[in-house]
């Protein structure tokens, strides 16, 4: 987690013609640009990493437990069929 400076979704720096496409509020605002601090740069990574991995443990307190029944009527279907393993 460095802090590189954001470049635009085209990859290039402001140019004149960025400016006409945003439209005026959005130039205005531009002059207004301050310097944030790198706390505050780390808290929202922070709060973005928390939110991740609090995704990450209910997708798997979703899916896990359906992976595990799956698994468990396999087994039934796998020795009927006669494609159980082999001793």
């Amino acid at each position: 987690m460095t802090s590189e400076p954001l470049e635009p979704a085209g990859g290039r720096s402001g140019d004149a013609d960025d400016d006409q496409e945003l439209g005026a509020p959005i130039t205005e605002l531009r002059g207004l640009l301050l310097s944030v601090d790198e706390r505050f740069v780390q808290r929202v990574h922070n709060g973005i990493d928390r939110r991740l991995l609090a995704g990450s443990f209910l997708d798997l307190a979703w899916s896990g437990p359906l992976l595990v029944l799956l698994e468990l009527l396999r087994i039934p279907f796998e020795l009927l069929s006669g494609k159980g393993r082999s001793r």
